[in-house]
């Protein structure tokens, strides 16, 4: 396995924690890759693998967190450094949700 191919399952890996965490506390997840939202005719997202599916096709994407059709919070994800570092910041009210994806950016980190 090469090193870019390593990075990229730390990325996948992290965003896939974070994408369990956010549809198990009730929200529903738009991809926005910083022109559109991803698959929009389909609605907010409520499977990871939907929200999986459309991530990771362009350098940057942003994760639109909704509860009840509101925007409550974005996730803003850059790839292509080290991989743990995946998520580049986020809204400070998601912070309670981040604890699993920052425990497993930090094993990485090691």
């Amino acid at each position: 396995m090469t090193a870019i191919e390593v990075r990229q399952r730390i990325e996948r890996s992290i965003a896939r924690r974070f994408i369990l965490d956010a549809l198990a506390a009730g929200y529903t997840i738009r991809v926005n890759d910083g022109v559109d939202d991803v698959a929009e005719e389909h609605g907010p997202f409520t499977k990871v693998t939907e929200v999986l599916a459309a991530m990771f096709t362009v350098d940057q994407e942003h994760l639109i967190l909704c509860r009840d059709g509101k925007r409550c919070g974005s996730v803003f994800f850059v790839y292509g450094n080290d991989g743990y570092d995946v998520i580049a910041d986020y809204t400070t009210n998601l912070e309670p949700l981040m604890a699993g994806a920052n425990a497993l950016a930090d094993k990485y980190d090691q």
